[in-house]
């Protein structure tokens, strides 16, 4: 196996296992389910993997604490964030690798949400790589509208008061998904979470206007350097800005981008 590629290698490993038992009960109450853990996916791989002549090296490459504990409002865990990235590497030539780019969140009482937050991150990429089977659903046994990405966008975005872009990063956001985000604030933050993201939004949709509004005048004005304007936009701001064009407008921009190139 020693001219093998990494891709080959994987692929071997797949051949080998195809299934990992879920081994835990996640939850309390009636909101139990079945779940696998690392070490059961470590357990039923690491075998295949010294066979194939695969190791993983694991490299974080972002982390936050997203929430903290705090149990005067009734806050019991923190919320941390990390994003890693997983290197598959061949034994036989190190710099023949395959990497898997995984953002993962963990709630702790103590200080070991960034490790469950790791432990995430190389299961699924594990899980992932080798396409295993195991039974679980994880996008039915979630009720929330919003992905994990979408949870550490939102709240990065408040945090750092990134009005323009968080702005249109909601307006992207189907309005169940809004709503959820709103609500994902812990209890005891709530009302302060809901007014800060409110108050985020109201000065990026500002921002946002006086673009719109600069548009408007520069093709009134017939004014070529709209077209640098919009050239840079993204397709987000792209679709909303169409939204406050009139049909005249878009076929006058055209026109303008037509007549320059």
């Amino acid at each position: 196996m020693s001219d093998h590629n990494i891709y080959q290698r994987i692929a071997a490993v797949m051949k080998e296992v195809e299934y990992v038992q879920k081994d835990a009960t996640v939850g309390t109450g009636g909101s139990t389910y079945k779940a696998v853990t690392h070490d059961m996916v470590i357990a039923v791989l690491r075998p295949a993997m010294v066979k194939a002549g695969i190791v993983v090296r694991t490299e974080q490459l972002k982390g936050k604490i997203l929430q903290l504990k705090n149990p005067g409002e009734q806050i019991k865990q923190h919320l941390y964030s990390g994003t890693y990235a997983v290197h598959f590497v061949n034994v036989d030539d190190p710099k023949d690798c395959m990497t898997v780019t995984i953002n993962s969140h963990a709630n702790d009482g103590g200080d070991k949400a960034p490790g469950k937050a790791a432990s995430y991150a190389v299961k699924y990429a594990l899980l992932k790589t080798f396409s295993l089977e195991t039974g679980e659903s994880d996008e039915s046994r979630f009720s929330d509208p919003y992905s994990p990405e979408q949870l550490a966008t939102y709240h990065d975005l408040i945090d750092t008061k990134k009005a323009y872009e968080f702005y249109l990063f909601m307006a992207a956001l189907p309005h169940e998904t809004q709503t959820g985000l709103h609500n994902s604030f812990p209890d005891g933050k709530k009302t302060q979470g809901k007014k800060a993201a409110g108050a985020l939004e109201q000065e990026g949709s500002a921002a946002f206007a006086a673009v719109v509004e600069d548009v408007h005048e520069k093709l009134a004005n017939h004014d070529i350097s709209v077209i640098e304007i919009t050239d840079e936009m993204s397709s987000t701001e792209k679709h909303l800005l169409v939204k406050h064009l009139s049909d005249f407008e878009v076929n006058q921009l055209k026109k303008i981008k037509e007549a320059a190139s």
